[in-house]
């Protein structure tokens, strides 16, 4: 008789059905632990409401200004604490207190129309607007929405070239702690 031969489905049904069940409860699991651990892996669409990650798609639009240009980091650098160049953090809060470009203000891409509002007002008198995510594509809708509300052709909108960790892998000069401008947005119910 073949090795084989004695396996019928009659006794092979049973040993899947086991596995399949080991599969599954391994899983589970897994899963518990990760949603116990401090440090465990955010999951889109669990039941504790876990967001995805922010993501703003960037307007077309037409006669919206002058391009929104890309600057490296290390010219961008040579702006900083000039008085005409407003610097603006478009990624979440979370991500601005671990660590944002000194003196830059918080305006992520779900900003409501107020926070815009805040920064056009602190525009006046700029002569650059340097805005940045964690990537490039990240801040380019933000800036893209700030030419467009601008009405002025003599205001340089420009992103910060790989983002924030450019910045960081650079050792360029950067400050954490709280936000203010969000605790402002909290206090007003904004």
């Amino acid at each position: 008789m073949a090795a084989g031969a004695y396996y019928s489905a009659e006794h092979m049904l049973p040993l899947i059905g086991r596995a399949l069940l080991l599969v599954v409860v391994g899983a589970g699991a897994g899963l518990a632990v990760n949603a116990l651990r401090a440090n465990g892996v955010p999951l889109a669409g669990s039941a504790a409401g876990v967001a995805g990650p922010e993501a703003c798609v960037a307007p077309v639009l037409p006669n919206a200004g002058p391009p929104v240009a890309v600057l490296p980091p290390s010219s961008a650098a040579g702006m900083c604490g000039d008085p005409r160049v407003l610097i603006a953090d478009a990624r979440s809060e979370e991500r601005f207190m671990r660590g944002h470009v000194a003196g830059a203000i918080h305006l992520p891409c779900a900003a409501s129309g107020a926070s815009a509002a805040d920064a056009i007002a602190r525009l006046e008198g700029k002569h650059t607007l340097i805005v940045y995510g964690d990537t490039t594509e990240e801040a380019r809708p933000v800036a893209l929405d700030l030419r467009r509300r601008i009405d002025t052709y003599r205001l340089r909108v420009v992103v910060l070239e790989g983002g924030f960790p450019s910045w960081s892998r650079e050792g360029l000069a950067c400050s954490s702690g709280p936000c203010p401008t969000c605790e402002d947005k909290r206090a007003a119910g904004r």
